[in-house]
């Protein structure tokens, strides 16, 4: 709760400039000398980039902790005027977007870059957007992202959501955003991601099956602080294999191809502190 009411009263005093700068320069070196998970961040960013030397893991893994601060800087500088996100962001594909309003699509992203702003610049920019959430478990915590995303015009469903709740939102034509690149638990299907077969979300392909609705890739890379460059991609082309879970797995593995990709443009703009691949560590 202490932490809740410490940054709904930096949302009301952040701004971007010299205020956030300080923000992140008291915050870093903290998170950094604390270094939560710092061997799982390790292990994935060596499995996403087998090649680079140690290092140079070591350098992203410290690069990972400053955008997460960043992350959450710029998400509470937002609150003051959510509209301004239209200033942050330089954006590419747009026309793919505008051509599927009114028809509905599956959004993808991964915990690339900011995902709470290119959330927050899809609802600014006028489109109809409700992003699938994984749901913290304190309540406070709860409360204050969903207020902050309600503020930015992002609506949202838990993950234990009905998948009925989710179609509905594809049926209406709007989007639906999912985030498919953390562990899908035992509910997940074993797909390939840099190279291992690990348990994936099977929403994205679920939805698009059972819909026939587009799966969009957005891309999202910080630049600098508060100037963000969102590309979105071509739909995802898939066919229909001989069974149901065939199709479903060949669509998963598209979709983690597509992760991958967004995450070796911007290996240190990666959540690589989530337990991605349960299966061997």
């Amino acid at each position: 709760m202490k932490l809740a009411w410490l940054a709904r009263a930096l949302a009301g005093a952040l701004r971007p400039g010299a205020s956030s700068r300080l923000t992140a320069a008291v915050l870093t070196p903290l998170l950094k000398l604390a270094g939560p998970r710092r061997a799982t961040a390790r292990k994935n960013l060596s499995i996403a980039l087998p090649e680079a030397p140690p290092e140079e893991i070591e350098r992203l893994v410290s690069e990972t902790y400053a955008h997460i601060v960043w992350t959450g800087t710029e998400f509470l500088a937002l609150q003051r005027e959510p509209s301004q996100i239209l200033e942050w962001v330089d954006s590419q594909g747009g026309e793919i977007l505008d051509g599927l309003v009114g028809k509905g699509a599956i959004l993808i992203t991964g915990h690339v870059g900011n995902w709470e702003i290119t959330a927050a610049w899809l609802a600014q920019r006028g489109y109809k957007l409700t992003a699938i959430v994984r749901e913290p478990r304190d309540e406070g915590e709860r409360g204050l992202i969903g207020d902050m995303r309600s503020r930015a015009g992002v609506r949202s469903l838990p993950k234990t959501a009905s998948m009925t709740s989710a179609a509905q939102v594809l049926k209406r034509g709007e989007f639906l955003g999912i985030l498919p690149d953390q562990h899908g638990g035992s509910k997940g299907i074993k797909a390939p991601f840099f190279g291992v077969r690990t348990s994936t979300p099977q929403g994205p392909a679920f939805f698009a099956w059972l819909t026939g609705r587009p799966l969009v890739p957005i891309f999202s890379r910080r630049v600098a602080p508060f100037r963000h460059r969102i590309r979105i991609a071509q739909p995802i082309a898939w066919e229909k294999c001989a069974t149901r879970d065939e199709t479903i797995l060949r669509i998963t593995t598209l979709v983690n191809e597509s992760i991958e990709r967004m995450i070796l443009e911007a290996p240190g703009q990666w959540l690589a502190q989530h337990r991605r691949f349960r299966e061997i560590y």
